[in-house]
C-alpha cells in the first residue's frame, strides 16, 4: 500500500480476495494510522471485514467507528506490546478453522511504499515454492540478516531471479508480514515477556529453529529498500508519527532486550558486541534522555529484567495534522 492509499486519496480496484487469509493490525493510540490499514485492506487487498481482526493495545482502536463494527475488535485491557498483541492476534486468527496465512500488520506500515494489491500476487509465488515441497513459516515485507557481529544485522535487499522471489532472511520487524498457521499450531508465538524492542527478531529466530523458512518478499523489499535506511525511515514517518529520535524510551528496550537476544539465540561475543555498540550509542544519542534510558536498559538487562517497564512508555502516537512540529510534543520517555 503506498502513502497516498493509506490517506485516502487513491482509490484502486480491489485485489480478488486471498483465499485463507485473516489480517492482523496491532495498534496502541494511532486510531488514523490504524483505520488507513484497514480501509486499504479493505478496498485495495480485498479482505472481507470479517477476515480483519484489529488487536488495540489498550488505548486507542480505529478513527471511525463504522468502521470498527464492520471488523473483529480485540481490545486489550492494558498495552501488552507488539510481542502480547501479535500473540493474541495470531491466537484469534486460527480460532477460525479456515485460517491458513495471518497478515500480521503494524498501524503505521501504510507509511511504507508497499506494493499495492500484494496479498494476491504474494499467495500466487509461495503456491510455487509449496508446490516444491518447502515448508514456510514466514514472508517478511522487508528483511535482515546478522553479519557476525553480535545482534547486528543489516537490511537485505535481494535482486530478481530467486524462486517465487522469495530468499531466505534471519529476522525482520514485523511491517506486513505473512505467517503461516503451521507456526501458531506448532506453537511458536510472540513471548509477551520481551514487550517491546526486537521481539520480532526473537520470534523469526524461533519460526526457524522451528523448521520453518522465514523469506522475504523480493519484490517488496526492493521497493521500500530506500525506506529502510535511517534517513529514509525518518522521512517516510516524521509527518504522520514521532520517529525514532522522538522517542528516548525505544532505546531502553533495545539496549535491554539485546541481552535477552544474545542469551536465547547468540554467543558470548554477543554481549561484547552489544556493549561495544551501546557505547556508540550513546555518543550518537540525541539527548539525554536518550544516554539515561541506554544506561538502565544495560543495566536492567544484564539482570535478566523483563516485560513492560512504565517509565518507558509512548507518550504521542500519531500527528493529528501532516506536518506537526515533533519538537513541541516530543516524548522524552
Amino acid at each position: 500500500m503506498t502513502p497516498a492509499e493509506a490517506s485516502g486519496t487513491e482509490r484502486l480496484t480491489p485485489a480478488p480476495a486471498p483465499d485463507g487469509v485473516v489480517a492482523v493490525v496491532l495498534t496502541h493510540k494511532r486510531p488514523g494510522l490504524a483505520g488507513a490499514v484497514v480501509r486499504s485492506l479493505l478496498e485495495t487487498e480485498g479482505l472481507a471485514p470479517d477476515r480483519i481482526i484489529v488487536v488495540v493495545n489498550g488505548e486507542g482502536g480505529l478513527d471511525d467507528q463504522a468502521l470498527e463494527s464492520k471488523v473483529r475488535m480485540v481490545r486489550l485491557p492494558r498495552n501488552t506490546g507488539p510481542a502480547g498483541g501479535f500473540r493474541a492476534g495470531l491466537v484469534e486468527a486460527v480460532s477460525d478453522p479456515t485460517t491458513r496465512w495471518i497478515y500480521l500488520c503494524e498501524d503505521d506500515v501504510g507509511l511504507f511504499d508497499l506494493p499495492v494489491r500484494r496479498l494476491d500476487e504474494l499467495l500466487g509465488r509461495l503456491a510455487e515454492l509449496g508446490d516444491r515441497g518447502r515448508r514456510v513459516g514466514a514472508v517478511v515485507a522487508y528483511g535482515r540478516r546478522f553479519v557476525g557481529r553480535g545482534a547486528h544485522t543489516v537490511n537485505f535487499v535481494p535482486p530478481p531471479g530467486a524462486p517465487g522471489d522469495l530468499t531466505a532472511v534471519d529476522v525482520a520487524c514485523w511491517g506486513a508480514t505473512l505467517v503461516s498457521r503451521e507456526v501458531v499450531d506448532g506453537g511458536v508465538l510472540p513471548d509477551p515477556e520481551w514487550f517491546f524492542g526486537l521481539e520480532d527478531f526473537d520470534f523469526f529466530c524461533r519460526v526457524r529453529q522451528a523448521g520453518f523458512e522465514v523469506l522475504v518478499d523480493g519484490v517488496a523489499a526492493r521497493r521500500v529498500a530506500g525506506q529502510q535506511t535511517i534517513e529514509g525511515r525518518e522521512a517516510a514517518l516524521r509527518d504522520r508519527r514521532p520517529t525514532d529520535e522522538d522517542e528516548a524510551w525505544r532505546a531502553y528496550y533495545h539496549a535491554r532486550n539485546s541481552f535477552a537476544l544474545a542469551r536465547s539465540h547468540g554467543r558470548p561475543s554477543w554481549y561484547a558486541w552489544h556493549l561495544a555498540y551501546s557505547a556508540r550509542h550513546v555518543q550518537a544519542a540525541h539527548s539525554r534522555a536518550e544516554r539515561i534510558a541506554i544506561a538502565h536498559g544495560l543495566w536492567d538487562g544484564a539482570l535478566g529484567r523483563m516485560g513492560e517497564n512504565r517509565r518507558y512508555a509512548r507518550r504521542v502516537g500519531e500527528y493529528d495534522e501532516p506536518g506537526t512540529d515533533a519538537r513541541s510534543i516530543r516524548s522524552e520517555g
